[in-house]
């Protein structure tokens, strides 16, 4: 088992990551690093078979540690010393033999192909001349010949990969080789990959789905579940790999049911897996996808979409980023409106509507950009919606359903709604029922079509719920009017205060007029009796012919207003009657009493 491990020894490679963009050309970019440099494979006959199956596996000399094969010897310094010795030997040989042009082409593009660089990296490179083409293939050649040359002590074969799947390794042993198969997988060339081509694969795939459905779980099982979703991620890095995970029935399925929130190592890995199909992959690739996630949430009892919501609320940004870039990928991909609407509604109805107000405040750049990419798309389907609300008329309607097998039934439609009874209140409580009726049975609750074959009659009483609908309008209508008349009781009651308010103005206005008039009264004197509100004659001047201040008499009931001014004492004469008569014989009890009944003021 030691020296298994040290054979398998992990080391580090670089992680294939799918690119985001349709194409699977792109899967790949040419790697720059100094002390590792892409390999390929030649499968042409006119170089020798012996030179072909050195090509088979490339490592690079001295880039890892040396470690045992597993079914053979050590090899001696001997070796060292004889590959040494024969490599000027080689190069001669293979510059002697690669020659025409047609050879050197076609090398020049298996090379290219097998280093799996896309085409923005091959047009630089086709653009070079015949003469470097030709010398880079021999480096090539010359590398990988050297390299060929001491494959058992550097490399395992995908063979022996294959052997060590088929045997049914276990635990520690599993984890190792899976462990080393990862490595090779991301360090090697495309050609070592197709080697181990859709055999390794299966077998693959094939312990994946042993440790899934495994009833009682253990922390090592746990563990070779990832270096296999790993594993399954170094073979996905390539069009070859993509193409043979896609061709595989079960290997959707098997990683959308590896969608575990517990694991979040794992869960990441999957779910950029998952994301990455969604967007390079061919038309029909985001249905088998979405197919597989309902499968697995129909064998786990819950919601499809439940686990990757869940992977949101982990304490992983990691995790969190691939989740939302899995989310986008499922609802940005579809190119039909409402089916982006309905998987985007039920990622909010599993919980992503409560989960997306905490995701804004976690500082992370490469979560910003997912959640601006939400939104965005949101909003645009938003608008596109809203505008086709606004185009659908009843010819629309009427035009898609003619001479179809569904126009029966909107016919029928229509004629139930001119059945429902001329109310003003009821008519629009029926439009309403109807309506959310219709919107529940079009827009399901969980984004899939209802049940068609359902031919029961549906067992609802809507009396009773159109009762409480008529009594909610009345109601409703009531509280309008009660509103209108509170209002206008509000402007009433205003109007009364700034009259009452007005009114003390005057009030106030009237008793300083009074204290005016009395003020002038005990500085002017009073008015004559007989002659209330009267003014009397100016005391500055005197009277003529001795005519007197007539005596003030005070009656007990008001008089009548006199016009006292046509009475002018500067213009009567000496024989007038005011100058010639004296009122004192007059001053009796029974004449002031006539005078009051007479000239008094008081309404009878």
């Amino acid at each position: 088992m030691d020296s298994y491990n040290q054979r398998f020894e992990p080391t580090s490679g670089r992680d294939g990551k799918p690119h985001k963009k349709k194409g699977s050309s792109n899967l790949n970019t040419l790697n720059d690093d100094g002390d590792r440099k892409p390999k390929f494979h030649l499968p042409f006959r006119n170089i020798t078979d012996d030179v072909l199956d050195r090509f088979a596996s490339i490592r690079i000399p001295g880039s890892k540690k040396e470690r045992p094969p597993l079914s053979h010897p050590k090899p001696n310094a001997n070796d060292w010393s004889t590959a040494s010795s024969s490599t000027s030997y080689q190069f001669e040989d293979l510059s002697s033999k690669i020659t025409s042009e047609k050879e050197i082409l076609a090398l020049f593009e298996k090379m290219m192909e097998d280093m799996n660089l896309n085409e923005e990296k091959k047009t630089p490179l086709r653009d070079k001349d015949l003469s470097t083409k030709r010398e880079m293939v021999i480096q090539y050649v010359f590398t990988a010949s050297k390299t060929g040359s001491l494959r058992s002590s550097h490399q395992i074969s995908p063979q022996e990969f294959l052997g060590e799947l088929k045997s049914g390794v276990m635990d520690e042993r599993l984890f190792a080789c899976l462990d080393s198969l990862r490595v090779s997988l991301t360090s090697n060339p495309v050609s070592w990959v197709q080697s181990f081509g859709h055999e390794g694969l299966g077998l693959l795939l094939d312990i994946l789905e042993r440790l899934l459905f495994k009833k009682q779980q253990e922390k090592l099982d746990k563990k070779n579940q990832h270096k296999v979703v790993q594993c399954l991620k170094a073979v996905m890095n390539n069009k070859y790999g993509l193409d043979r995970i896609l061709g595989e029935e079960k290997s959707l399925a098997l990683l959308a049911r590896a969608i575990d929130p517990t694991q979040s190592a794992m869960m990441t890995d999957v779910v950029k897996l998952l994301s990455a199909i969604c967007i390079v992959g061919e038309e029909n690739t985001l249905e088998k996808v979405l197919e597989a996630i309902t499968t697995a949430g129909e064998w786990r009892g819950i919601e499809r979409f439940s686990p990757i919501v869940q992977g949101l609320r982990d304490r992983s940004v990691q995790l969190q980023v691939a989740c939302m870039q899995l989310i986008n990928a499922l609802v940005t991909s579809p190119d039909e409106l409402d089916l982006r609407l309905h998987i985007r509604n039920e990622f909010m109805r599993c919980g992503l509507k409560e989960i997306l107000p905490h995701l804004t405040t976690i500082r992370n750049e490469a979560l910003d950009i997912q959640l601006k990419v939400f939104e965005e798309h949101k909003e645009e389907d938003m608008m596109e919606f809203s505008h086709r609300l606004e185009d659908i008329k009843c010819d629309i309607v009427q035009s898609m359903v003619k001479d179809s097998n569904a126009e029966p039934y909107f016919l029928s439609i229509l004629q139930h709604l001119m059945l429902i009874r001329n109310d003003y209140l009821v008519r629009p409580q029926y439009f309403k029922i109807i309506e959310e009726c219709v919107s529940q049975v079009v827009l399901h609750r969980s984004g899939t079509d209802p049940d068609f074959g359902y031919r029961k009659r549906l067992d609802v009483d809507f009396s009773h719920l159109l009762d409480v609908c008529v009594d909610k309008a009345r109601s409703d209508e009531y509280e309008q009017r009660a509103s209108e008349l509170a209002q206008k009781f509000d402007e009433e009651f205003l109007n009364r205060q700034e009259s009452q308010a007005q009114l003390v103005q005057c009030n106030d206005k009237i008793a300083a007029l009074q204290a005016e008039l009395l003020a002038f009264r005990s500085q002017f004197g009073a008015v004559p009796v007989g002659f209330g509100g009267g003014l009397g004659s100016p005391t500055h001047r005197a009277l003529p012919y001795g005519l007197r201040p007539k005596k003030d008499f005070k009656p007990e009931t008001s008089m009548k207003r006199l016009n006292w001014s046509k009475i002018r004492p500067q213009e009567m004469s000496e024989s007038c009657f005011w100058v010639r008569a004296d009122e004192n014989q007059y001053a009796k009890p029974e004449l002031l009493c006539r005078v009051a009944l007479t000239f008094g003021s008081q309404r009878t």
